[in-house]
């Protein structure tokens, strides 16, 4: 490639990241997966190199992986013990990947499975037709009741008729907690493992605000980067005899190599939830939620389910303003709020334009935003929303958020005294 081409590009690459750097900074995240990832888990000075190594813990093709399984060794103790596990497997790249090798290591092709329905708030990965679950598995779906609810008798009723070989529960848009006692009986008369895909509740779950999974669930999924504020990787949990199977599913089932360096990294995180400065974050999660709801609770219907559980909630924004979920996400990025668009239950819209938008507290608590400022958000929130043609209300929410944006707060995970 010409020299003036590859100068040219370098300086448009370091460009972007600045622009994308300084717009992360100057805006107030409240998209649901995002969270503010403690800056030591990338800048240690302890591990230096960027290893990989192929094959399972203890069985490398490679030489010089001494070191490796000893810190993925101590990875895998370190989620068993936190989860309440008997076995783990750390090294999916993402939990999508998780929940692939989790199919692949207990399932034939065309299996069935019964999983959340997508718009109630299942994801992707739990049999989308355009997703490789939904090509390479049978799925059916459940969903939620008239409250926004799991109806579990409901349930009961379609595994007996559907006969899956799976069920899975937990999701990406349902606030609320999940009964895994019940959904353990359940699969227990059809003959069907029991998965649950916890990526976003994991923090709750590691501090015992969520219930726990094991020892009803056969399988847990989860990664860290959501409510654990670590680093991006799928681990995947599971009982003991199904141990050798969910490893064989990741390797060679899905995937070859794993780097050292994000095990090394999720291994800081999960010692991190023991700490006070984590448990504190939790704590301030689960009361700027319910600020959150406060303000919402005034307007009926707005909030599925009525409310939250966990560090997300999902806006039925046509339903009470008459906006989609596209134009409130638009509305709200141009004041510097970000969220995103959300598919609601009994959804009429594509998934591109929506009828509501998922919001979530992570990002927000782990920057040090309080309760009374979480409260002044919402109401701002829904001060756009009730007047989106109005100018001079989106100016004056975008100079009140400017203020917040830039203000220095206690209990920053950006600051290295609360995390050290």
């Amino acid at each position: 490639m010409n020299k003036k081409i590859l100068l040219k590009l370098e300086k448009e690459l370091i460009k972007a990241a600045k622009l994308q750097d300084n717009y992360d900074l100057s805006t107030i995240n409240l998209i649901a997966p995002a969270s503010p990832t403690p800056l030591k888990y990338f800048f240690n000075t302890v591990l230096r190199h960027n290893a990989i190594a192929e094959g399972l813990l203890g069985h490398r093709p490679y030489a010089g992986a001494e070191g490796f399984n000893i810190i993925e060794d101590i990875t895998c103790k370190l989620a068993c013990s936190i989860f309440n596990a008997d076995h783990a497997n750390v090294q999916p790249h993402s939990v999508s990947q998780a929940n692939q090798a989790v199919y692949q290591g207990l399932l034939e092709n065309g299996d069935r499975i019964l999983a959340m329905k997508f718009s109630d708030g299942g994801h992707l990965t739990h049999g989308l037709k355009i997703n490789f679950s939904g090509r390479f598995f049978n799925f059916d779906f459940y969903g939620v009741g008239g409250d926004g609810l799991l109806d579990y008798k409901s349930i009961e009723k379609q595994a007996i008729q559907f006969k899956p070989r799976m069920i899975i529960c937990g999701a990406s848009s349902y606030p609320r907690t999940i009964n895994f006692k019940k959904l353990a009986s359940i699969s227990k008369k059809v003959g069907a493992y029991l998965v649950a895909d916890l990526s976003h509740p994991a923090g709750f779950v590691a501090t015992g605000k969520f219930p726990a999974p094991f020892p009803s669930c056969d399988v847990v999924t989860l990664t860290l980067d959501k409510t654990m504020l670590g680093p991006h990787g799928g681990i995947i949990l599971c009982k003991d005899s199904l141990s050798a199977q969910i490893d064989k599913g990741v390797h060679p089932g899905v995937q070859s190599s794993v780097p050292l360096r994000r095990i090394y990294e999720m291994a800081n995180c999960l010692l991190d939830v023991s700490k006070p400065w984590f448990k504190n974050y939790i704590s301030r999660l689960s009361k700027n939620m319910e600020a959150f709801e406060k303000v919402f609770s005034k307007y009926p219907g707005l909030m599925i389910s009525n409310g939250t559980d966990t560090h997300l909630m999902v806006l039925n924004t046509y339903k009470v303003f008459g906006l989609t979920g596209k134009d409130a996400e638009a509305l709200l990025e141009g004041v510097g709020i970000l969220t995103n668009r959300q598919v609601t239950p009994g959804e009429t819209f594509k998934p591109y334009i929506a009828g509501g938008i998922r919001l979530g507290g992570s990002w927000i608590t782990a920057r040090g935003f309080n309760k009374q400022e979480t409260i002044a958000i919402a109401q701002i929130i829904v001060n756009l929303l009730s007047n989106p043609q109005d100018l001079i209300v989106q100016q004056k929410a975008k100079t009140k958020m400017l203020k917040m944006t830039f203000k220095i707060r206690k209990n920053d995970v950006w600051s290295e005294e609360v995390i050290n």
